[in-house]
């Protein structure tokens, strides 16, 4: 087996969508040996915007600007982005790696390009986890506690190096190899289907994140009546609020636009939405007669969403989804 680690820097992430202008990697063996490190420079076909609006702070990346424009746009590169990560010799690793992982799906998506699939772990939950007494997350702030020098922040390949070394440091602070660390902290494990991102061992209530985005929703007056909607309450099963977190925030938005209301008391729930294993809530759903068990397809149709772009959400950041306001034709529907 081999470790990549990777990095990517973004020219701007306007519409919560990263606009890749470089992904940088150090492939080594498992004693940390650096078999190849390189810097894939892109043009990201996009401006560059390096500034926080909230903050002012900039970041200043690892080139000119002029180097990046010069480059090939992602789609010349993917092919071999996809070796790299989709490789089952490599075990991949990144700092936030949830970060860089939605940076690719959402190229992904804007030069129409197959979802990768792969598996990918995250240095700094795991740092995190062996760690709990700091209180540092950023890459060069754990490269400082460490003693490490950094040099280069934001050239893609020399953070990919950075990386690494955290990696390396857990495993000489506690005298483990980096499998062994993985096995004790199996939250910061990912994995990229069908470009959806899933964290099998988050102990994240995504039911009350769910039911308390609900809360901040009000209908809009300005829609005509959905009476399939209207005064209804809804529940997913656990695996889709997993699986799907994002197309179930979405869902939830538009169920609350047209009056409806996000539940886990069983008591309350009218309609369910289906998907994944048969788990305890499921069960209890299905024993109850009264409830309708719908299909995700289903719910779709009924709240009117064009598919196109419920397909794209999937790429969206957390961010672009909760200020997502509603604008569809304001049509009746009544699906009864």
């Amino acid at each position: 087996m081999k470790y990549l680690f990777f990095d990517i820097e973004c020219a701007n992430c306007f519409n919560g969508q990263g606009k890749i202008c470089s992904i940088g990697y150090v492939l080594a063996d498992t004693n940390f040996n650096i078999i190849e490190q390189k810097d894939i420079i892109i043009n990201p076909d996009s401006k560059f915007h390096l500034r926080n609006k909230s903050s002012g702070e900039g970041i200043e990346l690892g080139y000119e600007k002029e180097v990046f424009l010069k480059a090939p746009k992602f789609d010349t590169y993917y092919p071999q982005i996809k070796q790299l990560l989709e490789d089952e010799e490599n075990i991949v690793f990144g700092h936030s790696v949830i970060n860089d992982i939605n940076f690719l799906l959402s190229e992904c998506n804007r030069y129409n390009k197959p979802y990768f699939s792969f598996k990918a772990y995250d240095t700094q939950i795991l740092h995190r986890h062996f760690m709990p007494e700091s209180k540092e997350n950023g890459l060069g702030k754990i490269c400082e506690s460490f003693g490490i020098e950094t040099e280069n922040l934001h050239r893609s390949d020399y953070d990919a190096y950075l990386t690494m070394q955290i990696a390396k440091k857990l495993c000489s602070s506690h005298n483990e190899s980096l499998e062994e660390l993985l096995q004790e902290a199996p939250n910061c494990f990912y994995s990229v289907e069908n470009g959806c991102v899933i964290n099998h061992y988050s102990t994240t209530s995504y039911t009350k994140k769910l039911i308390n985005l609900a809360k901040f929703i009000k209908p809009d007056s300005n829609l005509q009546e959905n009476k399939y909607i209207k005064d209804k309450y809804f529940c997913f099963s656990e695996d889709f609020e997993q699986e799907k977190y994002k197309q179930a925030m979405f869902l939830v938005k538009y169920i609350r636009w047209y009056g409806g209301y996000y539940t886990q008391k069983s008591g309350k729930i009218n309609c369910y939405l289906l998907y994944g294993r048969d788990t305890q809530r499921t069960l209890n759903i299905k024993e109850n007669k009264n409830i309708e068990i719908i299909d995700e397809k289903e719910l779709i149709d009924k709240l009117d969403i064009d598919k196109k772009l419920y397909e794209q959400v999937k790429t969206w950041s957390y961010g672009k989804i909760k200020n997502y306001n509603l604008d569809i034709p304001k049509k009746i529907v009544d699906i009864s």
